[in-house]
């Protein structure tokens, strides 16, 4: 018997929800009788594995990420351009 037989080789992880969907995913997850814990390591196993569909999820996560970062870019790009033409910036005088 080895002596590093209690030797976890899990890493943990922490991550913080929304208190609703926290909730919501909790009450999914029991009606299945999974734990949070089974349903996040099977969704790593298939992102690393390259799953498709878990894939895609990530693709359409890192679309909506990447669109909410240039509305927000655009927003500021708006707020500048009022700022500049308030301040008469690159108006011929």
């Amino acid at each position: 018997m080895s002596k590093y037989k209690d030797f976890d080789l899990r890493k943990s992880i922490h991550i913080k929800l929304y208190t609703e969907t926290h909730a919501g995913l909790r009450v999914e997850l029991l009606k299945k009788k999974l734990s949070m814990q089974e349903a996040f390591e099977d969704f790593a196993q298939r992102i690393v594995s390259q799953d498709g569909f878990a894939h895609r999820v990530l693709d359409t996560l890192a679309r909506r990420k990447r669109d909410k970062q240039i509305e927000k870019l655009s927003q500021t790009d708006v707020e500048s351009l009022f700022d500049a033409i308030e301040d008469g910036q690159g108006m011929d005088s």
